[in-house]
């Protein structure tokens, strides 16, 4: 069978919608995005979680390493990562200097939906915002962006990932 790589592309992104992942995910592996990148400082946020509590990227400075995956509710990639990878982590290895937190970029999302997830899985969901995703240059999903203590980006790459990467890449910001 003879197939051109237009033919193939179209074959995979098609595949892709049907199957539930990005196909981001297999083409590109970014460590920058709009000029964030490893090794330079995150910028300062914050966001509310489903009980009304506030947080900045400051309350954690000197204290926590910081997980943030953003995530779309609806992405199949983003479930089976968070099931597969992050609630395994979260339930039997992650440190005390660690905080995971999920930010959902899907517009709209309902609450008590978020509260759910995040009873679920048994880590903080919070809607983010447009600017927000812009700013990490999170435009697929899952985006993984690691933060060390110092609020330096250690890690930033789109895509699913297996427990033993993200504890790796983890580990590495906590040194």
């Amino acid at each position: 069978m003879n197939m051109d790589i237009k033919t193939l592309f179209v074959l995979l992104l098609v595949a892709g919608i049907i199957g539930g992942f990005s196909i981001n995910n297999y083409l590109v592996s970014d460590e920058s995005f709009e000029g964030i990148k490893v090794g330079s400082e995150a910028p300062d946020f914050s966001l509310t979680d489903t009980e009304g509590n506030e947080f900045s990227l400051s309350d954690y400075e000197g204290e926590k390493v910081l997980v943030l995956e953003f995530m779309n509710m609806n992405c199949g990639t983003c479930k089976n990562f968070e099931k597969d990878a992050m609630k395994s982590y979260c339930n039997e290895s992650m440190p005390e200097d660690v905080e995971v937190i999920s930010v959902t970029q899907t517009k709209n999302t309902d609450e008590s939906k978020l509260a759910e997830r995040s009873d679920e899985m048994g880590w903080r969901f919070m809607k983010g915002s447009s600017e927000m995703t812009d700013t990490f240059g999170a435009d697929r999903s899952p985006t993984v962006v690691i933060i060390d203590k110092d609020g330096i980006i250690t890690f930033l790459e789109s895509g699913s990932m297996s427990k033993s990467e993200l504890e790796e890449n983890i580990n590495a910001a906590l040194e």
